[in-house]
């Protein structure tokens, strides 16, 4: 059988961080209750499917999944583990937030099978967490993740740098803070100001200032150096592991690897079709009834090689030649030989071995060599 990854979205948060532009709602009981109801119903509409697969990985994002009760996320798990055949070797990640982690929610996860925890706490500094709106302090932070170790050995934490008024040396004793917890994986992201969050128009107003791309990508060079002499090894742009303990479900999208997407504004990627959910409750309740997703597209394969050439060069691993030649038939170097050519003289890439990887100028400008292959 071939192996599927399960993606769950849980749109609920207590309240929206000033920074945050995703697919989420402030949370409600009852909302949530007609949420999980929805849920299980779309997961038995996917029965017939599923059972052509097995399931390697299932990831519960958000919004803040951990605001399911122990009762309803125990409801969620037995009524999706009845419906897929679940690899020996499985990983299964939920997202928590630190104020909404409680133990009997943590001995939950741990007797439903969920073996990786993911834990966003963005800064252990207060006076960041105080700027962005997040719910925790540094320490309450510290306290949750001890107790999260009780349960999880393979624990992720979570962290934006480049806020406002953050320095270099906060994003480091953020990272020292994390090791000395045991984190076996660490998630390091720039920020992203989106328009018609709060804190744009806070920049906009000239309340904060925010990095220029230069000191961005210094603090990412150097908290990048930093994780890897604690042992965390860089594996994605973003991501760093200790002990090969990297993102399995993750992967799959860098590789273009089968997904199935469950709830609200959730994405699946099934042979070449991609599957979309609406955005909205209603829509998404209505379309749940009815069976059908909200809207779809077929990729071509050119889209395909386009997609997994973004997707691949942004992991370690790069674009294996042997192994894009082989996936879709085609002679990588030929096809895009005009484009190689440019991006490794300008050196934003480098061939070594049987692999094209980004440079170090060619990660701080990786959506110019993007455009090169679209």
């Amino acid at each position: 059988m071939n192996k599927l990854g399960i993606y769950i979205h849980i749109p609920f948060c207590e309240r929206r961080c000033k920074y945050c532009d995703f697919t989420s709602s402030i949370f409600n009981q009852d909302r949530m209750k007609d949420y999980v109801e929805n849920l299980l119903l779309e997961i038995k509409n996917n029965k017939e499917l599923l059972k052509n697969y097995t399931v390697d990985t299932i990831f519960i994002g958000g919004g803040t999944p951990s605001l399911l009760s122990a009762s309803e996320i125990t409801r969620l798990v037995y009524s999706l583990r009845e419906a897929i055949n679940l690899d020996e070797n499985y990983e299964f990640t939920i997202e928590t937030n630190p104020n909404s982690i409680s133990e009997e929610k943590l001995i939950a996860y741990k007797n439903l099978g969920i073996n990786r925890i993911s834990i966003g706490v963005q800064s252990f500094n207060d006076r960041l967490l105080r700027i962005i709106g997040r719910l925790h302090t540094g320490e309450e932070a510290r306290e949750k993740i001890k107790l999260a170790k009780k349960y999880f050995d393979n624990l992720s934490l979570d962290f934006i740098f480049s806020l406002p008024t953050e320095t270099l040396s906060d994003v480091i004793d953020s990272i020292d803070i994390a090791k000395e917890l045991g984190a076996t994986h660490v998630s390091l992201y720039s920020l992203i100001l989106e328009e018609g969050t709060k804190l744009s128009a806070l920049v906009d107003r000239g309340v904060y200032r925010v990095n220029d791309q230069v000191t961005d990508r210094l603090i990412y060079r150097k908290a990048s150096e930093h994780l890897e002499k604690l042992g965390y090894k860089q594996y994605e742009i973003s991501n760093f592991a200790k002990d090969n303990r990297y993102s399995r479900h993750n992967y799959k999208y860098w590789s273009m690897d089968e997904y199935l997407g469950l709830g609200m504004a959730a994405h699946s990627f099934i042979k070449n079709k991609r599957f979309f959910n609406a955005s909205t409750f209603n829509e998404y309740f209505d379309d749940v009834k009815k069976n059908i997703y909200h809207d779809e597209e077929i990729l071509s394969i050119e889209d395909k090689i386009t997609e997994y050439i973004i997707f691949k060069l942004r992991t370690n691993e790069g674009i294996i030649i042997n192994e894009i030649n082989k996936k879709f038939n085609i002679d990588f170097e030929d096809i895009y030989k005009e484009e190689l050519k440019k991006a490794t003289v300008e050196k934003l890439l480098k061939k070594d071995g049987g692999s094209y990887f980004y440079t170090e100028l060619g990660r701080d400008l990786a959506n110019q060599v993007e455009i090169l292959f679209v």
